[in-house]
């Protein structure tokens, strides 16, 4: 025996109507969003980091003439260091 009072009908034709609505709902906001433009602003800071790592990125000069000098008198034994004049040098770059 079976007892039907129609509610189970009833709830699928809502749960289809809900489907519905959502789907006509969200085509909606689609259609408003498109008609939106969208804009991009960045500020002063964002704009300097930006330039700040693609100088970063960027090699560094060198020069390589200079650095074959230095190795070839290292090796000779004839690179001098005067090393008050070095500590100086890095106590004012800290100040």
């Amino acid at each position: 025996m079976k007892i039907d009072n129609g509610k189970g009908i009833q709830l699928a034709n809502l749960y289809q109507r809900q489907q519905l609505e959502e789907k006509q709902g969200g085509a909606q906001k689609a259609a408003a969003n498109k008609t939106a433009a969208d804009s991009l602003a960045i500020s002063g800071d964002a704009a300097k980091m930006r330039e700040l790592l693609q100088t970063a990125a960027q090699p560094p000069e060198v020069n390589t003439a200079r650095i074959e000098e230095l190795k070839n008198a290292i090796a000779r034994g004839e690179y001098l260091t005067d090393s008050k004049k070095i500590s100086a040098a890095m106590l004012a770059a800290l100040e």
